[in-house]
């Protein structure tokens, strides 16, 4: 009798463990949700237009870019007197880098499209993930820029797992790694956001990205304008 009273016990603890860690984990989601501006908030955020500074290698460039959330995104980088075009849909994606020696649009691998197919989505993976088929977890904590964070990793079959790091304090995400398969091998990149702003119609921007490239060394991302909802054209995204 004492013997099935203590496995009712510590199968009760488990199940109460379980289900508090999985309060815990939708409890930062949330608060982070609600730091950049709240569910109805992001679920108005239609396009983003963006004017962007980019330094990398020594060299500060200029670019510009257009989303249209969950169509399509097309960057545009002037660099040495031509324009990089680089543009991504939800299913393709094409580029066009004149310093290649080709002026043609170049099909992107399916893996590249993949690596890049976060940045369609402008109101970002934690609203209604699960409803995405998305499984949250909190994985511990990490110290990013001084900050002791809360990692929260989404995962999805099919897909690389996405690692985000929170600031237990603002609940803004500091640092993001994904994990993506690319000619057979896995590959990590880590990006880190900081510099959060309010812009005049009530959205949250980090206005500053850095991404880490093992090859280029750190590429950051200044944003010096940027245009919530602002009408584009979806011919913007098709190749010539």
């Amino acid at each position: 009798m004492q013997l099935n009273k203590r496995i009712i016990l510590a199968a009760a603890l488990s199940i109460l463990g379980t289900s508090v860690f999985a309060q815990d984990v939708n409890d930062i989601i949330n608060k982070n949700i609600e730091a950049m501006g709240g569910k109805d908030k992001l679920s108005s955020l239609l396009s983003v237009y963006e004017e962007n500074t980019v330094s990398v290698m020594g060299n500060d460039l200029t670019s510009k870019t257009w989303v249209l959330n969950g169509k399509g995104m097309r960057n545009e980088v002037d660099a040495m007197g031509s324009t990089i075009i680089t543009v991504i849909t939800k299913d393709t994606g094409w580029m066009v880098n004149p310093m290649t020696g080709n002026n043609d649009p170049q099909p992107m691998s399916s893996d590249q499209v993949k690596q890049s197919a976060g940045r369609i989505d402008l109101r970002g993976s934690f609203l209604n993930y699960a409803a995405n088929g998305y499984t949250a977890t909190l994985i511990g904590k990490d110290t990013v820029n001084g900050a002791n964070c809360y990692k929260v990793k989404l995962s999805k079959t099919g897909e690389g797992d996405q690692v985000y790091y929170i600031d237990p304090t603002t609940y803004y995400v500091s640092k993001f790694s994904a994990t993506v398969t690319a000619n057979g091998q896995n590959v990590t990149s880590d990006f880190f956001f900081s510099d959060y702003k309010k812009s005049p119609e009530g959205y949250v921007f980090a206005y500053t990205t850095t991404l880490n490239n093992p090859q280029a060394g750190d590429i950051k991302i200044l944003i010096t304008k940027v245009v919530p909802n602002q009408t584009i054209d979806p011919k913007l995204f098709a190749k010539p």
